[in-house]
């Protein structure tokens, strides 16, 4: 059976599809492990791995089955260097697409046609593409430096607020309630933390700012509102004439605030990531990446 794997992988976790040649779905797997380049090559190719195991249990094939061919869409695969890593460790007979994890779901989420892709999950990136088929990329360049308005970075915001909590310089809230109660009141715990340097451990906290949102917390609406006014940062570089996919785990819960301003551009994604990465690997348009 001639299989394509599609790969969609980031700091928090990656998901694998197996299609056929014809674009049927056969299987689909979660891992619950990043596929980051940037944080490791080998792991990443590991967790992948894992996915692949998972696959063929699904799909009922053989133990040492192995896709025709693999397509990625894996952050940190921007670094060359960790990107030939990657290829190295990679069977030489297995046929290997190599994009960005932004780049697939540009795809997916565009099927290919002109517009605009804001990613927000653990990371934040935005990729456009118009009539000429030329795609361009701002974003996306890592946490901590980077990736203002994802996940990490509430995380990273979040604990700076509560650190000058802790140090007397604001009152308590239903937010600095829940992160206390998430990351303990000791002072080993709290460094911990705040010395914490991997993204997706930092992204689990963003989940108790959109709590605290919804319930009226002013500090967390102000940090929702950063993170809004950091993502339109992102979408006024594409031209104002394309329409405007939003998604990512983070990206889903600040669309409504996105909307107001985005407006009639804001646009349903007409597929995932995955499905972006089966169209690049069966499809090949000719795109200046």
């Amino acid at each position: 059976m001639t299989l394509i794997v599609s790969v969609d992988g980031g700091a928090s976790g990656c998901r694998l599809a197996a299609f056929s040649l014809s674009g049927d779905v056969l299987a689909r797997v979660v891992v619950d492990e990043h596929a980051s380049l940037s944080l490791g090559v080998v792991a990443a190719w590991s967790h992948i791995n894992e996915g692949l195991q998972a696959l063929r249990k699904q799909l009922n094939v053989e133990a040492h089955w192995q896709p025709d061919k693999l397509s990625l869409g894996l952050a940190g695969s921007r670094d060359a260097k960790k990107a030939n890593e990657l290829r190295a460790l990679i069977p030489p007979h297995i046929d290997v697409l190599l994009n960005t994890d932004g780049y697939a779901q540009l795809m997916g989420a565009s099927g290919g046609k002109p517009g605009t892709c804001l990613a927000v999950g653990t990371g934040s990136v935005i990729h456009w593409q118009g009539t000429d088929h030329i795609v361009h990329t701002a974003g996306g360049w890592g946490f901590p430096a980077g990736d203002q308005g994802s996940g990490a970075w509430l995380g990273m915001r979040l604990l700076q607020i509560y650190v000058a909590h802790r140090d007397g310089h604001t009152s308590s809230s239903t937010l600095m309630g829940a992160v206390e109660k998430r990351i303990g009141t000791g002072s080993s715990s709290i460094v911990a933390w705040t010395t914490e340097k991997r993204p997706g451990v930092m992204a689990q906290l963003a989940p108790l700012v959109f709590d605290a949102a919804d319930d009226n917390d002013p500090a967390a609406g102000a940090l929702i509102d950063e993170a809004v006014a950091h993502c339109m940062q992102l979408i006024t570089l594409a031209p104002a004439d394309l329409p405007v996919y939003v998604v990512g785990g983070v990206g889903l819960r600040l669309r409504p605030a996105l909307a107001s301003f985005v407006g009639e551009r804001l646009c349903s994604p007409h597929n995932d990531a995955l499905r972006g990465l089966w169209d690049l690997a069966t499809i090949q348009p000719t795109l200046n990446k």
